[in-house]
């Protein structure tokens, strides 16, 4: 990763309105599917020609051009992964104090438990209010960043569960007690929110790592908006570069939208 390739891509984030700046997906689904991208670019940038005659076996994203996609596309965006990540590492260092990481460590493990828990007693292929209600609150809290949001987080998620404490408690081992835990420590966060000078300095830390991943989905959408027209008679291949996270996005608000149909 050349440094002018650093300074074009952190000049690309600086030069984004604030309109265009913002998360489509979080943060750790961002980097993944990103890192995977740039594989699929590298794998198939060129086209296959059968040996000898050069028939064309299979198309390449070369066909678009460069000016479409840069031959150096997968380092760039191996190269924003790196920036992001160090940005995200920077934010965080300024959004949560170091002392009491075990209360927010702990506060992540209950979340994930009563999520996991959720998701897993409504799957039940009925598409119910209850669907909805999840869906509703996941939206609200696709990744928390800050200890608010995490709070915020436990709060909302403690809400709905609570609603179905005694279908929850017990199930897959799941304990209930975790629900009022997590009001709990919702209330420990919110008291260790850093002052107003230290929040400033972590917007700004946060404004920045926004702006870089905004240019990584961009150089992300890219290749795979390249890639469903190069390869639009390879399904297989449409697949593999599209975005796993995004399709699971879509399918949750049909089924929110059926739910809602339904009750109308």
């Amino acid at each position: 990763m050349s440094m002018t390739m650093v300074e074009s891509l952190e000049a690309l984030a600086r030069a984004l309105s604030s309109e265009r700046v913002r998360l489509r997906t979080p943060m750790h689904v961002l980097t993944g599917e990103a890192v995977d991208v740039a594989r699929f670019f590298e794998r198939y940038y060129r086209a296959e020609r059968a040996p000898g005659t050069g028939d064309l076996l299979r198309p390449g994203l070369e066909g678009v051009g460069s000016e479409r996609l840069p031959a150096d596309t997968a380092e760039r965006i191996n190269a924003m992964v790196l920036l992001v990540q160090s940005a995200q590492i920077g934010y965080q260092r300024l959004a949560e104090p170091p002392q009491g990481t075990q209360d927010i460590e702990r506060a992540r493990f209950v979340l994930s438990e009563i999520t996991a828990a959720l998701d897993f007693l409504f799957d039940d292929e009925v598409e119910d209010e209850r669907d909805a209600q999840l869906a509703q609150v996941r939206r609200a809290n696709e990744e928390p960043e800050s200890l608010d949001a995490l709070a915020q987080a436990l709060v909302e998620y403690a809400a709905l569960g609570d609603h179905h404490r005694d279908a929850l408690d017990g199930f897959g081992d799941f304990d209930a007690t975790m629900l009022d835990e997590a009001i709990t420590l919702a209330t420990v966060l919110r008291e260790r929110a850093p002052s107003s000078e230290t929040h400033e300095h972590a917007r700004q830390a946060l404004e920045w790592r926004n702006r870089l991943a905004t240019v990584l989905s961009d150089e992300v959408a890219r290749v795979s908006t390249a890639a469903r027209f190069v390869f639009r008679h390879h399904p297989q291949l449409r697949r593999e570069a599209a975005s796993a996270y995004e399709r699971r996005v879509r399918a949750a608000r049909r089924r929110a939208a059926a739910v809602e149909a339904s009750a109308a």
